[in-house]
């Protein structure tokens, strides 16, 4: 089952709609998966994968965006929030 939620984030260069979609998500709790792994899309623009660990406290992300490191923390913190919010 792939679950997503969509949200339009202010970065530095402007407003981006980036839509998260839980990945491998044979668990799904409300609107995001437990198993932390999340694609990020733009449209058709496929922005990488961020995979957090068990507790949702750490998180690599594997794309080839231009994100900065501060974009990709509001990014990620938006992630675990929701989750958190489903849990």
């Amino acid at each position: 089952m792939n679950t997503s939620l969509q949200h339009a984030f202010n970065l530095t260069d402007g407003k981006h709609d980036i839509t998260i979609t839980a990945i491998d998500s044979d668990i799904a709790v409300g609107s995001l998966s437990e198993n932390g792994n999340y694609r990020l899309t733009e449209g058709e623009l496929n922005l990488g994968d961020i995979q957090f660990d068990e507790e949702m406290d750490y998180w690599i992300y594997n794309g080839q965006s231009e994100f900065t490191r501060d974009e990709l923390i509001t990014i990620a913190d938006y992630i675990k929030h929701q989750h958190n919010r489903a849990a």
